[in-house]
């Protein structure tokens, strides 16, 4: 049996502490499944504040932030989820935005943080225990969505659009897998 350190059950206790008193308002915020949702504000600025120093774009050859619909393509993305799946990611962003209060020892939210201080508060969770690497991951994953969903956005880089618009590929729609002999 592994040994459980004092360090680690401390932060495995306020991030159970943390996820109990989340749990009602993420029930109650649920959508259902293939209906658009609606971030919250604390959602919305928590998405805001991680694109910020996630993907910084000024002084690059990418797409500013301010031209690409991140927050929406985001929203997008969530509103393919289940029910219970946005509920745990929900769950999970809470966790992450209010985290930074204990468990960072920065005694703010996490979008209330400086630049640097958010920085650093990411990369700690990219080194912390699974479940802290599994929210940074989802948020990483959802804000290079967001960003890189913008066919324009990727232009900026050479990126020519999807091969089957630039090849001029026909769409088959749902057509049938070819059958193959075997000669």
């Amino acid at each position: 049996m592994k040994r459980l350190y004092r360090r680690t059950f401390n932060q495995l206790s306020v991030l159970t502490g943390a996820s109990v008193l989340t749990f009602p308002t993420a029930a109650f915020a649920s959508q259902a499944r293939g209906r658009a949702i609606e971030l919250t504000d604390e959602e919305r600025l928590l998405f805001e504040r991680f694109t910020e120093v996630y993907l910084p774009t000024e002084g690059s050859s990418l797409k500013p932030l301010s031209e690409v619909p991140v927050i929406d393509n985001i929203a997008h993305a969530l509103s393919l989820l289940d029910d219970t799946m946005l509920e745990q990611v929900r769950v999970g962003l809470k966790i992450f935005d209010y985290g930074s209060i204990v468990v960072g020892l920065h005694f703010a939210r996490f979008v209330s943080l400086s630049e640097q201080d958010r920085v650093d508060y990411i990369q700690r969770w990219e080194r912390g225990i699974e479940m802290q690497r599994g929210i940074v991951g989802v948020l990483k994953k959802l804000v290079c969505f967001g960003y890189w969903r913008d066919i324009e956005a990727g232009r900026a880089i050479g990126y020519p659009g999807p091969v089957s618009v630039v090849g001029k590929v026909p769409s088959l729609g749902n057509a049938p897998m070819p059958e193959g002999t075997n000669g």
